[in-house]
């Protein structure tokens, strides 16, 4: 399973305004010094139980550059060229999306 931001590329307007307030919490969040994106994975790769699954990861889906949302057929494609037999979204909301996959 793959839960992420994914936006549905129908529907830019609900994307933009989705994307605007994502950004704004985002912002206020460092702010008031959560971590981002970027420094999240790092320490995720540093600690013994994550680090394989994190190194998995990033061969499966690349680096992904904060903000960077693909849609969940993105993520569903990946995952089949990776070697998974069936991959597809099974929940969504506006900004993100689960897809499950099996080997």
């Amino acid at each position: 399973m793959n839960a992420d931001h994914m936006i549905d590329e129908s529907t830019p307007q609900i994307n933009a305004a989705e994307r605007a307030q994502r950004h704004d919490r985002m912002n206020r969040a460092k702010e008031a010094g959560v971590l981002g994106w970027t420094e999240w994975w790092q320490l995720a790769a540093q600690e013994p139980v994550l680090a394989e699954p994190t190194a998995r990861r990033f061969e499966i889906y690349g680096e992904h550059a904060d903000g960077d949302t693909p849609s969940a057929e993105w993520h569903a494609r990946v995952l089949r060229e990776k070697g998974f037999a069936e991959a597809r979204a099974v929940w969504r909301s506006p900004s993100d999306a689960l897809v499950l996959a099996l080997k």
